[in-house]
């Protein structure tokens, strides 16, 4: 079994390596922050050298990758992923990983990672694992995104968001007949029900095998939740952009341009994700 294990790096190496001088006075003068940061950093080094081992123990050809050095070639002819972090770790993996390939998500580090799309966290692997074949598995549906009728960007587990890149700023679009002024358009995936979309009030949808898309606009007093399985979008803002499942991954749609959303591949994620979702709606007295 060729297995592709993707890790991030801690906050410790990217600040203890930073030229910023403003992160260097933090590293020498916040005390228990810096102590919680460097803390952490040895945690997720343990679950990296326990995920690794088991895997290698196990027999399995394994390759590790930093989520930067990503690619559709180094995805191509593998049996299983496995991500190491938190959620911003499983999504970006997940832009690269073929439908018939799953993936596992593990959480390096539980007291600073979310971990919401993780089946466990580093000390709890060599027993997931051992009893692969009994874990749950589901398929969650992706969406595509199209601009002007061309395919734009990988597909898309969580959200995508069409807005102006100054936040400050209006956004301005046409949706059918019907045309908008507000802090951007947010679309969410049944898996992305739960994330951002959800804080801004919408209701989360269910999970497995869900093709529906949310449409939420941000900043209009009462915005009311639409769904389907398709949606489109005129750009009147001249320096818009699209920001697909967070920050790192965005595309321009100036004025004049049609964003489409439809639905795309599905993902195979191993582990009970139903089970965490459940815990998480609790919380807020829903049920699904």
């Amino acid at each position: 079994m060729k297995v592709l294990v993707v890790y991030k790096k801690s906050a410790w190496e990217l600040f203890s390596r930073s030229e910023d001088p403003n992160v260097a006075h933090f590293m020498e003068q916040s005390g228990r922050d810096a102590q919680s940061v460097e803390q952490s950093h040895h945690v997720q080094k343990e679950s990296m050298e326990t995920i690794t081992s088991t895997l290698i123990e196990s027999g399995a050809q394994v390759s590790i990758l930093y989520r930067s050095e990503l690619s559709e070639e180094v995805t191509k002819n593998i049996d299983l992923a496995v991500t190491i972090g938190g959620d911003g770790t499983f999504l970006e993996t997940s832009h690269f990983i073929h439908e018939e390939v799953p993936i596992i998500g593990v959480n390096s580090d539980p007291s600073r990672s979310v971990g919401f799309l993780s089946a466990c966290n580093g000390s709890e692997f060599p027993d997931f694992f051992s009893g692969l074949d009994k874990q749950p598995r589901f398929n969650l549906s992706r969406a595509r995104a199209k601009i002007n009728d061309k395919v734009t960007g990988p597909p898309i587990l969580n959200d995508i968001l069409f807005s102006n890149p100054n936040p400050a700023a209006t956004t301005r679009y046409r949706m059918g007949e019907k045309s908008f002024r507000n802090s951007g358009c947010l679309f969410a995936t049944a898996a992305g029900s739960t994330a951002w979309i959800f804080q801004e009030g919408c209701a989360p949808l269910p999970l497995e095998n869900n093709k529906t898309l949310q449409c939420y606009h941000r900043g209009n007093r009462n915005a009311n939740t639409s769904t389907s399985n398709s949606f489109s979008l005129q750009s009147l803002t001249r320096k818009g952009r699209i920001y697909i499942d967070g920050e790192h991954l965005s595309y321009p749609l100036s004025i004049g341009q049609t964003l489409e959303l439809t639905t795309g591949p599905s993902l195979t994620v191993i582990g009970d994700l139903e089970r965490k979702r459940k815990t998480f709606l609790t919380k807020y007295n829903l049920n699904m």
